[in-house]
């Protein structure tokens, strides 16, 4: 694997259960420069729209009120972060070498940083100037904890990556996990097959005119089942950035 000029971060806790909390991955530095406020107003526009992509609300759920009353229909609580992932040890970089999913990898003039999550069975490098906070949990997906990664140098920039892990409980055949994996993807378009364990959509424009990468993965480790799954945004000039994330995560989960 080509190295590259990584520096270790201390690790962040681990999730907690309110909505949208914004736990900084030793950040703090990078956040005073561009403004603590826009470093948090950039994660949650990203998880926000990956939120809204990924919930399929019932139409039960969208209906107004019927009460009798008029009362309208009180807003749902905050899904608790999900409780599966009980390690604080961070997961450390691995050697490895292969094949990207899609576009260009890290270098080694590359200057990066690792993300290492407490619990977390693997680690990924993350451009510099880019930083990670926990992202809330969706109702559809209440066992996923997430991961919303931005680019913080400009507090204009439209670039985020957002993962989401899952662990397989039971049953956790060939079959299932790509079920479960294309599940994810259903919403964002047709897969494409980059290996028996990988799928991707890419959409080169949206409605905001930003290209956007739906990526799903399984992998085991420990001999526990996992997947993971990626929704990347970018200026299409610039996706450079977010593919080397990208290609990093799907590396280093192996």
């Amino acid at each position: 694997m080509t190295q590259t000029n990584t520096v270790l971060r201390p690790p962040a806790p681990g999730p907690r259960p309110q909505t949208l909390l914004w736990v900084l991955l030793g950040a703090l530095p990078l956040l005073i420069a561009v403004g603590y406020a826009s470093g948090v107003l950039l994660a949650k526009r990203a998880n926000a729209i990956d939120a809204a992509a990924r919930a399929r609300p019932s139409a039960a759920a969208l209906a107004p009120s019927s009460s009798p009353s008029g009362s309208r229909t009180p807003s749902p609580r905050p899904v608790p972060a999900p409780t599966w992932l009980t390690s604080t040890k961070p997961p450390a970089l691995r050697q490895v070498s292969g094949k990207a999913v899609l576009g260009p990898v890290y270098v080694a003039r590359d200057t990066t940083y690792t993300a290492a999550f407490p619990g977390w069975p693997f680690a990924f490098r993350l451009p510099d100037g880019w930083n990670c906070v926990n992202g809330d949990t969706l109702p559809t997906a209440p066992t996923a904890y997430r991961k919303v990664c931005v680019d913080e140098k400009s507090a204009e920039s439209k670039q985020a990556v957002v993962l989401s892990l899952l662990r397989c409980e039971r049953d956790c055949t060939t079959a299932r996990m790509r079920a479960w994996a294309l599940s994810w993807l259903a919403q964002a378009g047709t897969p494409v097959r980059d290996d028996a364990r990988t799928w991707h959509v890419e959409t080169p424009q949206d409605a905001r005119g930003l290209w956007v990468l739906d990526l799903a993965h399984v992998f085991s480790r420990n001999g526990e089942d996992y997947l993971v799954v990626l929704y990347a945004q970018s200026p299409a000039a610039d996706r450079a950035a977010p593919l080397k994330i990208a290609n990093d995560i799907v590396a280093q989960a192996g």
